[in-house]
This record gives C-alpha cells, structure tokens and sequence, in this order.
C-alpha cells in the first residue's frame, strides 16, 4: 500500500513539473518507424525501434529481453504468415522521458484479421531517440 502511495505521489508531482516535455511527436516517429518495419517485414530494423534491453511481452510465449531475442520473434511471426498491422493509438501520455502508449491493432495472419489491444512504454534515450522499453498486447478473440 505504501509503496503504491508513493508511486501515486510521485506521478502526480511529476505531472506538475513546467520544464517537462510533454510532445508525443518523437513517439509519434517511432509508432510510425514500428509500422513500416512491421509492414516490410523487417525484423532488423524492427528490432532498432526497441531498446537494448527492451521486454517483449507477448501472450503464451515467455518474455523476451533485449533486441536479439525481438528480432528473432518478429522473424519466426513473419515466416508464419503474419504480414500487416494496422495500429490506432488511444492515448499517448507523456512523462518526462518516459511514454506510455496504449493503441488498438488489425494484424493480418494469412487471411485473418485479428483485432486487439496493446500498451507500450517508450523511453527517450541519450540521444534523443524515442524506443520501445516494454511492449505487450492481447488478441479481442481467441485464436
């Protein structure tokens, strides 16, 4: 209870803070940077718009650590037949260098289209660039 105190005072003295950029454009750069990768079909420069030590959190699968093991994720979904999404974004909040984004999807899978939900945290890095930190997102519908 305490420590959820705590975040909850901390989040709220941060929401106040004047010099805090709250621009969602570079987020709005690596959404845009997410889906051309995923559309092309580029597990590489995927993997670049999450950071080095990103978690990929996807349902039945054990959680991914690092760009390595995203790549190869994407790679293996993309040789099953997934080739297209469709993302909308719901809300974008921006916290300092930290984002969180939460967006409903379209994915093609073969002839399917299946819709669902995502939340995405983004982290600006030293250089300005804004990546995926944590990614993890549910299917509406079963498979």
């Amino acid at each position: 209870m305490l420590k959820k105190f705590a975040l909850s005072a901390a989040l709220v003295a941060l929401s106040g803070c004047a010099s805090m950029d709250r621009s969602d454009a570079g987020v709005q750069q690596g959404m845009a940077a997410f889906r051309d990768a995923f559309n092309k079909h580029d597990s590489a420069s995927l993997a670049m718009v999450y950071a080095d030590d990103a978690r990929l959190m996807p349902f039945n699968v054990p959680m991914l650590t690092g760009r390595p093991g995203i790549q190869s994720f994407w790679q293996a979904r993309f040789n099953q037949g997934l080739s297209h999404i469709e993302k909308t974004p719901i809300e974008v909040q921006v916290l300092g260098d930290t984002a969180i984004e939460m967006s409903r999807y379209v994915v093609t899978l073969g002839e399917r289209k299946i819709q669902g939900k995502d939340m995405l945290v983004w982290r600006r890095g030293t250089d300005g660039k804004w990546r995926i930190a944590a990614d993890i997102w549910n299917n509406d519908q079963p498979l």
